[in-house]
């Protein structure tokens, strides 16, 4: 079997389940019934009445991985990620790319030079694209399962001869361009060796391997797992509580009556003892009145009339299901999906008690815990898409930093005092407040406008000052010579005042 054999079995294998995962966030899903009765009577009504929570479980953890900023050890290389991330948007991208793998599972992106019109690379410039798990898949090697052995890309194209499907293998070395020879697009036999625009079917590759695959697992050569795929059941049951709910509404909207009569008394069979009251309609939906023909019933909504029940002993009203009936279920099961789901219960009703201070931490602790794993997991392939896009521009083996906001939902006071207790153990101003969620970019400002690490400074300039008893001491007893700590002062002067300060009082 070839590797494009392999390749589109594996794409299409994986199909339904992704197709399963967008259902289960997006909708429609497909409403699961007992009865084979109910479901032909719903399905030929046209009903329906879904109301999806994945997304909920989704956007739990897709909100809490934030990326502040992308660095390396130096302006001049941090200044050229920041060209490439501005040139393809990734501030929109990233969040994008994240919360896409933790729909289905899994998502691509993948980064090649710009290229100009005789297809050489432009200096200085990255192309970076995003791909659906469902146009692209990565291969590991079996022997090697962190290791990508190669990735299928598929799409379709419209040509002069109609509707065709393009698969690109994409490997280290190399990229084989193919292109299917009619409207079959399963086996490798249905696809043909493409060259096109001055390229041939196989390009070279000198770059390494330029797809990036990213997945919850955190582990190398595995396929991730849709994050709300433990809240498909609890979706099952609520569809169905909404459903047979939904479609009592209208048989209950009216109270239904019923007439009692004696057994073996033949009851009334003029049609002047119909109900034609102001609720009944013809076939045609236009409303009717009480009057047949030229006889009026004897049962009239009218204020003030009397009906004339012959032959009954009695009228009873069936009332409407007590709601309860459903929304008691569903909130039992909503706490079922919230525990499968390690999503807090307040996530699903914004309308409730939500809880503050010490109760919201408490809450959030399994969210919290899951969202640190899978921001583990992003963060490690995210610097190897930065190690790349350093390679694309000439600069290999540059370090990546990449900070992220805190998992951790605090307020504004709870971050300063952070912030603060981070100071007071030596922690620079501008690290202490980016650490805690403030962007790289307002907290340099924010320094360079006020007074920087001057509380800090101060501080240090206090325990400095008790430092030099202790100095004086030391060369009294002649245990230090008085020319070595006047060099060491000037030193700690310097370093604590900062630059551009001579350390004159």
């Amino acid at each position: 079997m070839t590797d494009l054999d392999d390749a589109l079995t594996a794409m299409h294998g994986a199909d339904d389940d992704y197709c399963k995962a967008k259902a289960y966030s997006d909708g429609p899903v497909d409403e699961v019934f007992t009865s084979r009765r109910i479901r032909r009577l719903l399905r030929d009504s046209g009903v329906s009445f879904q109301t999806l929570l994945g997304d909920v479980v989704i956007d739990a953890v897709a909100n809490k991985l934030k990326i502040t900023a992308i660095s390396s050890d130096n302006d001049e290389r941090t200044k050229m990620l920041a060209d490439v991330d501005e040139a393809n948007a990734m501030a929109q991208k990233r969040p994008a790319v994240m919360r896409r793998a933790l729909q289905l599972g899994d998502s691509y992106l993948a980064a090649w030079p710009v290229l100009d019109d005789k297809g050489n690379p432009v200096p200085g410039q990255v192309r970076v694209d995003v791909h659906d798990a469902r146009s692209m898949r990565v291969l590991y090697d079996e022997d090697q399962p962190g290791t990508p052995r190669l990735a299928i890309q598929k799409w379709a194209v419209k040509t002069p001869a109609g509707k065709r499907v393009r698969v690109d293998l994409i490997y280290a070395d190399r990229i084989e361009h193919f292109i299917s020879r009619g409207q079959r697009s399963s086996k490798a036999g249905d696809f043909a060796a493409y060259a096109a625009e001055g390229r041939d079917a196989i390009e070279l590759n000198p770059y390494g391997f330029p797809v990036f695959h990213f997945h919850g697992t955190g582990l190398p050569g595995e396929y991730g797992t849709p994050e709300h795929k433990s809240f498909y059941g609890t979706q099952n049951k609520l569809l169905k509580l909404e459903i047979v709910h939904m479609s009592g509404v209208d048989f209950h909207s009216l109270p239904q009556r019923v007439g009692l009569r004696d057994a073996g008394k033949v009851g009334p069979s003029s049609i002047d003892d119909l109900d034609e009251d102001d609720f009944l309609a013809s076939p045609d939906g236009a409303r009717t009145d009480n009057t047949i023909g030229d006889r009026k019933s004897k049962l009239s909504s009218e204020p003030g009339s009397v009906w004339d029940l012959e032959g009954y002993k009695d009228i009873k009203q069936l009332d409407p299901s007590n709601p309860a009936v459903f929304l008691d279920p569903r909130a039992a099961y909503l706490r079922e999906g919230s525990v499968a789901t390690s999503t807090p219960l307040h996530a699903f009703d914004r309308t409730g008690q939500i809880p503050s201070g010490e109760s919201l931490k408490t809450a959030n602790e399994p969210l919290d815990a899951k969202s640190e794993y899978r921001k583990t997991s992003f963060d490690a392939t995210w610097r190897d898409f930065y190690r790349f896009v350093f390679k694309l521009l000439g600069e290999d083996d540059a370090p990546v930093s990449i900070a992220w906001a805190p998992i951790e939902s605090t307020d504004e006071t709870t971050k300063l005092t952070h912030a603060k207790q981070k100071q007071e153990i030596g922690v620079p101003v501008g690290k202490s407040l980016t650490e805690v969620g403030y962007k790289p970019e307002d907290v340099t400002q924010w320094l360079d406008d006020g007074d920087g690490g001057l509380p800090q400074r101060i501080e240090l300039l206090a325990q400095l000052g008790s430092a030099v008893g202790d100095f004086a001491s030391a060369v009294a007893a002649g245990l230090m010579d008085q020319a070595a700590v006047q060099q060491v002062i000037t030193k700690l002067i310097g370093d604590v005042t900062g630059p551009g300060d001579d350390g004159a009082g």
